[in-house]
């Protein structure tokens, strides 16, 4: 996605209703029971309803983990920018971040909108492609997150094995260590959009699928949706845009004292 291809978000409007007071009258009704020895009639009185305002339409309500405080995240925001002088981040417009928000210098990220897992060795980048990148770069560790564009329509077991490929493509062409980042959670509105195709379910089959495979090649998994993931199963607010997936700046302090610690 990016903050481009999914950069920045995630609605009912109440109309006012004028209600008329609706009286029905209820006429005399007169009943006669006639029976053998008498006859008995007996007369109801005239009625008139009293009006009452319509009830409003039901409308559909946020999950209760919308409506309710949240915890809050404690993930550490501290790292030492020059740990990442020799590395190099491949991702989506998610990864553009890392520069666009001056964390990182940009010739430290090969990223653009819509870089996914199934074509990312064909694509190029101002004309670069990730071959040309990392013999430019030379660098001695490579992070990768890919996937967040693809696993609304996609399947996820494939995504994660052509992640594998791409995995076991760099390890033979640079001794550089390899980490693979789970993909991020995105928020319930987020998942809610019609427009949207991302579910917490093909996210988190996605982020299953790819452990598994990456733990059949040289590089490391590194679970950093999880750091993000409030306990609701979805984005923590203080940690995405508007649109419920990408980040806000200061998450990515988050993601590089993250990656520090665990690299």
């Amino acid at each position: 996605m990016s903050k481009n291809d999914a950069t920045t978000p995630v609605k009912t409007s109440l109309t006012d209703t004028k209600t008329s007071t609706v009286a029905t009258t209820v006429k005399i009704v007169t009943t006669s029971a006639t029976t053998a020895a008498t006859t008995t009639e007996t007369t109801l009185p005239e009625t008139t309803a009293v009006a009452t305002e319509p009830k409003p339409a039901p409308t559909d309500s946020p999950k209760t983990s919308e409506t309710a405080p949240q915890a809050k995240p404690t993930a550490p925001t501290d790292f030492d920018t020059s740990f990442f002088d020799d590395a190099l981040f491949i991702g989506d417009s998610i990864t553009t971040g890392l520069y666009l928000y001056g964390y990182l210098d940009e010739s430290l990220v090969y990223a653009k909108l819509g870089l996914a897992p199934s074509t990312a060795l064909e694509s190029e980048i101002d004309g670069v492609t990730i071959n040309s990148k990392i013999k430019a770069n030379n660098p001695k560790k490579i992070y990768i997150m890919l996937g967040t564009n693809s696993v609304g329509y996609s399947d996820g077991n494939y995504l994660a094995n052509c992640m594998g490929e791409l995995v076991q493509h760099i390890s033979q062409i640079t001794k550089a260590k390899v980490y693979v980042l789970s993909i991020p959670p995105i928020t319930y509105y987020a998942e809610s959009d019609y427009d949207n195709a991302l579910t917490t379910s093909a996210i988190n089959e996605y982020n299953t699928a790819l452990k598994s495979v990456i733990k059949g090649t040289k590089a490391k998994f590194l679970d950093f949706h999880s750091v993000l993931t409030a306990p609701d199963g979805y984005y923590y607010e203080e940690y995405h845009e508007m649109d419920g997936i990408h980040f806000m700046g200061s998450t990515y302090q988050v993601m590089l004292s993250f990656l520090e610690k665990h690299s």
